[in-house]
């Protein structure tokens, strides 16, 4: 199935980084700091999986699921409202197929500006390129909603890769922030922080967690293949890209939100 388809080197870094992260104004904590902060703070009972989406930020509770919990956090750090979030993506609150469509319509990172229009994103093509604060979304197919993942942390490479094995790849494992009722495995080493007892007898608590997914690359080149939910062993959860398309990106040059001042009367 196809998608569509000091001194100045100090101001130079410290322009830069309002550059790719956007206003001064935003909070000194991005949105991936705001995602683990509500997943540590809020309880079980706070922190439902559903819609209609909502956080409140001052006790901690609140109702996501999937790209409405990016959403929220990226509002939060950045003190936008759904007019900001509207004006930019054409959506108070993306799907996250939407979000795949912008991603996939993005230069890849380090590429010239597309003259699509801007989408405030920059594509990943390298598992080695991917950072905390990168959004990864799975585009929607006919069985599949689609989902957003906020990604935590630099992919770890498996030197003793799981099952399914390929040849000619590396894998990768990768710390996320997501809202979901679907556990990201029950691995000691690679938990999910939703998932309560044993593998065997546990249960899962939907909502905002934290957990891992395994990224494929090919060998040579380092570009990104397909996908696992988790990192367990298992013969049949690789997802291609075919099956279950997903691209991962890099905010980029987000603007000032919009003030909510009146202005001024006329003299």
């Amino acid at each position: 199935m196809t998608r569509r388809t000091t001194s100045l080197a100090v101001a130079s870094l410290a322009a830069a980084s309002l550059i790719t992260l956007g206003s001064a104004s935003a909070s000194a904590k991005d949105h991936a700091d705001f995602a683990l902060e509500f997943i540590e703070r809020a309880t079980p009972e706070g922190n439902a999986w559903g819609t209609p989406c909502s956080i409140n930020w001052e006790n901690f509770t609140g109702t996501t699921k999937a790209a409405c919990f990016f959403t929220l956090a990226l509002q939060k750090s950045m003190g936008y409202t759904d007019v900001d979030t509207y004006s930019m993506w054409g959506s108070s609150s993306p799907t996250s197929d939407k979000y795949f469509d912008l991603i996939n319509l993005s230069p890849a990172l380090g590429a010239p500006p597309s003259d699509e229009g801007e989408t405030y994103f920059r594509r990943i093509r390298r598992a080695v390129d991917i950072r905390k604060g990168d959004v990864m979304a799975i585009g929607a197919t006919s069985t599949y909603a689609g989902h957003t993942l906020i990604i935590l942390d630099e992919p770890i490479e498996l030197t003793t890769q799981v099952n399914p094995r390929y040849l000619d790849t590396k894998q990768f494992a990768v710390r996320i922030a997501d809202s979901t009722n679907a556990s990201h495995g029950c691995n000691a080493s690679y938990a999910d922080t939703r998932w309560s007892g044993e593998c065997s007898t546990g249960y899962m608590e939907g909502g905002a967690g934290t957990g891992y997914i395994r990224l494929y690359a090919q060998a040579s080149t380092g570009v990104l293949l397909g996908y696992t939910w988790s990192v367990t062993s298992s013969a049949t959860s690789y997802y291609s890209p075919s099956t279950r398309p997903y691209r991962i990106g890099r905010l980029f040059r987000l603007p000032e939100p919009q003030s909510t001042e009146l202005p001024p009367p006329p003299p």
